[in-house]
């Protein structure tokens, strides 16, 4: 399952969708409508918002599953609930951040010699979606896979609830630097949808997974990569953040395995692809 955040414009408050054949089904809205048209109440149960979601997830993992399945089957064209549309087009929407609002992001370098008790908070204030503009001067993409983090008020058993990718900003003069902990992170694009860890879980191999990642700049590839050659998994992070507060909708980036930096100008898009993952794209201004 793939599910995203969306909204008409970046002034209003993102809503949570399912992505089903290019059309964003409205969580909210679809519950709405089993309920008047098909008199299932349990779906009114579901968050309209990510964030709330991952704090319930077990629970509203089998809702959304359930909810999905039935959206398979209806034709959403021109269905609508209290005179709002239950789903859009994605082409008409604009993406957040699968989790618009988390309260950390973590980055790893899961691709170096480094452990997994070695990582970075990033702020998480200039967090992008999918086809946000961005003015990346001075700064570098970065691909990388993100898992993101659900867990319950009243647990202390974090789970990887999905994954995402990611376009970790860098700056430049990184490697020159070596300050990674100031240079990593100056903006992260993550997007377009979390993939339910359950569509991902089998590609994995290792410590990482048997999937290729390719950046490409105006539809040249220029980066062609895989994520096999993770030195520690996701579950290692899990593990080595436990001293450190973990909570629902936070961000695990895995680093990146590509080093060469990406020389960009303005007018210039930016689409990171991920098998099973989807395509992250960022229009430079």
């Amino acid at each position: 399952m793939k599910l995203l955040s969306y909204a008409l414009d970046y002034r209003m408050e993102p809503r949570l969708a399912i992505s089903l054949g290019g059309q964003a089904v409205d969580v909210m809205r679809a519950s709405l409508w089993m309920k008047e048209d098909r008199n299932a109440q349990e779906f009114l149960n579901l968050a309209s918002s990510m964030k709330l979601t991952l704090e319930t997830w077990q629970h509203s993992f089998s809702l959304l599953t359930q909810l999905e399945e039935a959206f398979q089957n209806i034709d959403t064209s021109g269905l609508s609930i209290h005179s709002r549309p239950v789903a859009l087009a994605e082409d008409d929407i604009v993406f957040f951040a699968p989790i618009p609002d988390p309260s950390s992001i973590r980055f790893f370098k899961a691709f170096t010699d480094q452990s997994a008790d070695t990582f970075d908070f990033g702020q998480t204030q200039t967090l992008l979606g999918h086809r946000q503009e961005f003015s990346a001067a001075g700064l570098a993409p970065r691909g990388e896979i993100a898992a993101i983090i659900a867990v319950s008020k009243n647990s202390e058993n974090p789970e990887v609830a999905g994954y995402t990718i990611v376009n970790n900003w860098t700056a430049a003069q990184e490697k020159a630097s070596g300050k990674t902990g100031l240079a990593l992170g100056q903006a992260t694009t993550l997007g377009p949808y979390l993939v339910t860890a359950d569509q991902v879980d089998p590609f994995k191999i290792g410590n990482g997974f048997n999937m290729d990642m390719q950046i490409g700049l105006n539809g040249q590839t220029e980066v062609d990569t895989r994520l096999k050659e993770m030195n520690f998994s996701f579950a290692d992070m899990l593990e080595c953040s436990r001293s450190s507060h973990v909570g629902a909708g936070d961000i695990f980036c895995s680093g990146s395995p590509s080093k060469r930096d990406l020389v960009l100008s303005g007018g210039q898009k930016i689409d990171i692809e991920i098998q099973a993952l989807g395509t992250l794209a960022t229009s430079v201004v």
